[in-house]
This record gives C-alpha cells, structure tokens and sequence, in this order.
C-alpha cells in the first residue's frame, strides 16, 4: 500500500454525474497522487494525477505497479441503456464482481460505494432490488473501510435522466435548500454534495462498515470544509 499522503485511488464512473464531481475533488485533494479511471469516453477533466485506462481493461487482471488504497464505485447502468430488466441487473452484477476482483488485485483496503435510497431485497421496484444485490456482492468481501452511499433524488445535468425524474428536478430545485435544513432525509441531493460526502469519508479515515442515508451525506457533505481547513 501507498505510504501516508501517498494514496492511489481507483474509481469506476468517473463521467458519470457523481463520478465527475468526486474525479474533481480528488483531483483537488493532496490527500491523493494517482487516479486510475477506467472510461468509455473521455473523463472532461485532464491532470497528471489521473491515469484513464479503457473500459475494456477492466474486464481483464489489472497489473497495475503500485497498490490501490481506495476504490471509489460510481458506476450505474440504467434499464433503459441495458434495454430490459434481465440485461440491466446482468451489467449491474456483473459490474460488481469485477469490482471486487480488481478491488483484490490492487490491495484495496477501503472501499465507496453510491447506491441509492429505498435499497432493498424486498423492494417492489426492480431497480432498488438489483441494487441490493449489488451492496451484497461487495460488502461481503471484507475490506478495513466500507462505505455505502444512499442518496434520495439526485440533481445533476446529466442527459440521461429519465423525463420523470427532470420533471421532479425541476420542481424541487428551487426548494432544495429548505428541504434539506427541514427534511433531509427525503431532500433531493446535489451530486457534487455525494462526491464531497465520499471524500470526506476518505479523509477522515473512519474503519468499519458504514451505511451513509441522505441525511448524513448531507451533513458529510457540508463536513469537507472543515476538514480541509
């Protein structure tokens, strides 16, 4: 493993609208050297500090030659890329357990996980079950550090929302904030306030298995500037 203040990070979904967010602040971070970032397209964001590799390469043993301390999962697929619900929880699990086997590969010792809120095996909503599949593949592998994100209603510009969820981001944007103080568990959260949340978790180097609702990330989120200070 990398020495102290000589951490190698590793994140899956670096384009997407939380990975985009966190691939900035880890960037920012003197917490953190190298950024591996297996992509499909280009990341939108170009420093010495990250390394992109294809995304083909994911799906085969990494050689990388310096150990990975942190993985950071932001991948998801969605049903309507995947084309039915057979062929998206193939990708999402499928997805998972390659994780797990580069997160072995590289020595992973923590491990970031962005899920979503209503994660459960007995969901009536196809998605939230698949997605508890997906916790479960990764979170019984045993790592030092295991963190599960839950956000609620996630805004970000991304062109792939689906046109339910861009009609609820727009009523609810304006009333983000006052949800947030009032109702956080159920506010709708900036992806940019998940990616601070995660490295947050990152930085204040906590050991265990934690599972961060949206009120917590949240309050990990507003958290971060303290930590930089």
């Amino acid at each position: 493993m990398a020495g102290p203040g000589k951490r190698h990070a590793f994140i899956l979904g670096g384009t997407g609208a939380v990975g985009q967010q966190l691939l900035r602040h880890l960037v920012d971070s003197d917490k953190f050297t190298k950024i591996h970032a297996p992509t499909r397209r280009p990341l939108g964001i170009e420093h010495k500090k990250i390394i992109p590799h294809e995304y083909s390469e994911f799906f085969k043993p990494w050689q990388l030659d310096v150990a990975v301390n942190d993985f950071f999962y932001c991948f998801g697929s969605t049903l309507k890329k995947a084309g039915d619900h057979d062929k998206f929880r193939e990708i999402e699990l499928h997805t998972a357990h390659e994780a797990l086997v580069v997160a072995k590969q590289t020595g992973v010792r923590r491990f970031y996980l962005v899920s979503s809120q209503g994660v459960s095996p007995q969901s009536m909503v196809f998605y939230l079950r698949v997605k508890a599949e997906v916790e479960k593949i990764l979170k019984d592998h045993y790592f030092q550090a295991f963190f599960i994100y839950r956000p609620s209603l996630l805004l970000s510009p991304r062109p792939e929302v689906r046109m339910g969820e861009l009609i609820a981001q727009k009523l609810l944007k304006p009333l983000t904030a006052p949800l947030q103080r009032y109702l956080p568990s159920k506010a709708p959260v900036q992806a940019d306030q998940v990616a601070r949340a995660m490295l947050t978790d990152a930085i204040k180097g906590d050991e265990g298995l934690f599972i961060r609702e949206n009120r917590q990330i949240i309050e990990l989120a507003n958290f971060i500037k303290q930590l930089k200070s």
